[in-house]
């Protein structure tokens, strides 16, 4: 099954756009903070919406591999990502890191679910590893040492993607939202207690909040649920080639980053490599996968 190309480039758009509106948001608060009110507010409007929209809630095992995925996909992911902000690395760096889970999701997800990857997925990873070295190329060396945190981001990322399609597929993604962000609360809650800075602009952390929890949060962390249950962790992770060119040209007027002949060569090659490796394999082993929703044992 193939990811639909309207669904794909709004995905790619939601994702590219938190990490500049993540730089303006840690660069007025203290990371965990910040992380622990936006995953709150999240959690909140999310289960108002199951509970409006009569959402089905997991119980017994699957709300517990809900909650493993979510302190993977959110607590994890977004406490290194927005770390690495806080110390500097610049957001297209990060999304430069961030998009390495393609390659790592298909290795993994070949070696639980036992799927071969075709021809056209490994020149879809290539053109993704292309992708993101051409947009990001004149910046390689703007790693600090904050980006040892993005990297444990990405990790987290790579494993709640792989782990939510193995064990959540059956899982609705209005209550599986909720329920994934309300778990991560309590985790970067305890991380947030050890900051002893503050917020230093009130208004620019409210405006930058409202976007990353009504947009990223609500709408990025759900069409990641969907995508996975309808195509995939490699093929939604794969989608993640392209986001470093749309970053830079998001945060060209928002953060006065002119965009590079790189990332332009950057979103040409990132495209393609997104048409390529968002199409799932054919073999019955990759039809199982997609078919039969995990157990919940």
């Amino acid at each position: 099954m193939r990811i639909k190309p309207g669904f794909a480039a709004g995905t790619v758009l939601v994702w590219a756009s938190g990490y500049p509106v993540g730089a303006l948001a840690v660069a007025v608060a203290p990371p965990f903070l910040m992380t622990t009110i936006r995953f709150t507010l999240a959690a909140v409007l999310m289960a108002l919406v199951a509970l409006v929209t009569s959402a089905r809630w997991p119980r017994g095992w699957p709300l517990v591999h809900t909650c493993v995925a979510g302190l993977l996909v959110q607590a994890c992911q977004f406490s290194g990502v927005y770390l690495g902000l806080r110390l500097g690395v610049p957001a297209s760096v990060t999304a430069l890191i961030i998009s390495c889970t393609p390659v790592l999701t298909a290795v993994v997800s070949a070696g639980v679910f036992g799927v071969r990857i075709g021809l056209k997925q490994v020149l879809g990873l290539a053109l993704g590893v292309a992708a993101v070295l051409a947009a990001l190329w004149d910046r390689l060396g703007s790693f600090g040492s904050g980006a040892v945190f993005t990297v444990l981001g990405m990790l987290g990322f790579v494993a709640g993607g792989v782990y939510q399609q193995k064990f959540c597929r059956d899982t609705d993604f209005r209550s599986g939202n909720a329920v994934q962000h309300a778990v991560s609360v309590p985790v970067v809650g305890l991380l947030a207690l050890t900051e002893n800075a503050g917020v230093t602009d009130w208004r620019q952390f409210w405006l930058t909040m409202v976007f990353l929890v009504l947009v990223n949060s609500m709408g990025g962390a759900s069409l990641f649920l969907v995508g996975v249950r309808t195509g995939g962790a490699a093929a939604m992770t794969t989608l993640s080639s392209v986001v470093p060119s749309v970053t830079a040209l998001i945060a060209w007027p928002l953060l006065g980053q002119a965009p590079t002949a790189g990332v332009v060569a950057g979103l040409v090659l990132g495209f393609c490599a997104c048409w390529l490796g968002t199409a799932t394999p054919k073999s019955a082993v990759a039809r199982t996968a997609v078919e039969e929703p995990a157990s919940g044992r």
